[in-house]
Order: structure tokens, then C-alpha cells, then sequence
């Protein structure tokens, strides 16, 4: 997908999470265990904030909390300081070369790398505050929701490296069955390997690309997934999915 493609969503799904903010803020999230709708809103703001501030000020570290971390002005209600900062990351991310070279925790990257970062984390938390507000979770495109599974793969997943995964070399096959994603994952002792394409697992799951999304970021399926082979397999990737 295109730099302009994820502002797009992270337009809608901001836009979104700030409505659903005017509501009941301490109600719990249930995919976010110990946080209320308030935490999980505050925390998103922030990463909109200081991914805004990478963009457009271009430091080559983690930026200085004192020039982003600011919590809602006396009497504005959190969802309009949600809103607004959906309104700054956009505006930033908009006025900026996607190709421009721009640090990132995960190594060099583009201003690109953060278009997609916080339109993929924001998609996920637009769930997860649906779910705590009692609201039916709304779709996502399954592209988008693709994309979201390549990042997982391009990003989080090297970099868990030396976590504790517990494999012996199992496999498992997610095959997207309403647009073009297929990945086959190797679960070693302390790592995963990915390589994407058609493959027989020692497991499969098929289904819609958002469900596979929230599959590999740990959620419940919002649908229904078909499991084929070893479940242990399975179980033993939705394990280190929550690592």
C-alpha cells in the first residue's frame, strides 16, 4: 500500500477511536488487560504525537518527551485531544516526502515506515476500543489488513529475536481467503522465520485477512478462522503472538 493509502485509514480509524473517547472512558478493554478505554486512548495519542514529531523534525533518536508528551489542556476533553492529534499526524505526514530518510526503533527507515506504523497501530486500537465501548467492531480492508500481517512480519517479528518462542522447527500457513496473503512461519526455540507465498504447514489457518491481522497481534479472531493440522502448532503460535 502507499503513503497516501495509510493516511487514509489512519484518518478514518482516528477519527473513529475519538468518538468512540466521548463516551464511557472506564469501561475495561478486554484485549488490553489491566487498561480502561481512557488508557488505551491516552497511549494511542501519544504514539500519534511522538511518531508526528519524528516525521517532521527529523531526529535521529527518540524524541525528547518534552516536545510531545502533553496531555489534554485544562478542561478539553480527551477525545478532542485524540482528534487533534489525528489532525497533527496527518498534517505532518502528509507535507513530508515519503521516500525522506528518517530513524525509527527498528533501524533506518523513511517517513514511509511511520505512515504505515501508526496507521496499522491505530487500525488494532480502533478494535480493541470498539470492543471495550460494546460497539460492533467495524470492518477492515483486506489489503490493508494484509499489509498489516507483511508489517508484523517486516518488523515485529525480527525483532523478537531470542525471545523465548519454544518451537523445534513447527510450521504454520495463514492463507488470506479474500485477497493476496499467504506466509508460513517457523517457530524455533528463540525465533520465528517467515517466508511468504503458498506452502503446506504442519498447520493452516485460513480466513478473512482482518482475522488473521488480530490472529498475529494476539487477538481473538472477530470471525471465524478454518484450522487444518496440529492445533498444538496453532496454540504454540497464538503463545508467542502474545510475546
Amino acid at each position: 500500500m502507499q503513503h497516501a493509502d495509510h493516511l487514509a485509514h489512519l484518518r478514518r480509524d482516528g477519527d473513529r477511536m475519538a468518538d468512540l473517547a466521548a463516551g464511557d472512558l472506564t469501561v475495561a478493554v478486554p484485549t488490553c488487560p489491566d487498561w480502561t478505554l481512557a488508557d488505551l486512548v491516552e497511549h494511542t495519542g501519544f504514539v500519534h504525537r511522538w511518531q508526528a514529531a519524528v516525521v517532521r523534525d527529523a531526529p535521529d533518536s527518540f524524541p525528547d518527551s518534552a516536545t510531545w508528551r502533553h496531555g489534554p489542556a485544562e478542561g478539553q476533553a480527551l477525545s478532542d485531544w485524540f482528534r487533534a492529534g489525528v489532525d497533527d499526524a496527518v498534517a505532518a505526514m502528509s507535507d513530508v516526502d515519503p521516500g525522506a530518510p528518517r530513524w525509527t526503533w527498528a533501524g533506518p527507515g523513511t517517513a514511509a515506515w511511520y505512515s504505515r506504523r501508526i496507521a496499522q497501530e491505530t487500525s488494532v486500537h480502533r478494535i480493541d476500543a470498539e470492543l471495550a465501548a460494546g460497539a460492533a467492531p467495524g470492518p477492515v480492508d483486506p489489503d490493508f489488513a494484509v499489509d498489516g500481517v507483511d508489517e508484523m512480519c517486516d518488523v515485529f517479528i525480527p525483532r523478537a529475536k531470542g525471545q523465548p518462542i519454544g518451537g523445534h522447527g513447527e510450521t504454520l500457513h495463514l492463507h488470506a481467503t479474500d485477497a493476496d496473503g499467504e506466509w508460513l512461519f517457523t517457530m524455533h526455540a528463540d525465533r520465528v522465520d517467515v517466508a511468504r507465498g503458498h506452502a503446506k504447514g504442519d498447520a493452516a489457518v485460513r480466513g478473512a485477512a482482518s482475522d488473521l491481522l488480530l490472529l498475529v497481534w494476539g487477538r481473538e479472531p472477530l470471525g471465524d478462522l478454518e484450522t487444518f493440522g496440529d492445533a498444538a502448532v496453532v496454540a504454540r503460535f497464538r503463545e508467542a503472538a502474545k510475546i
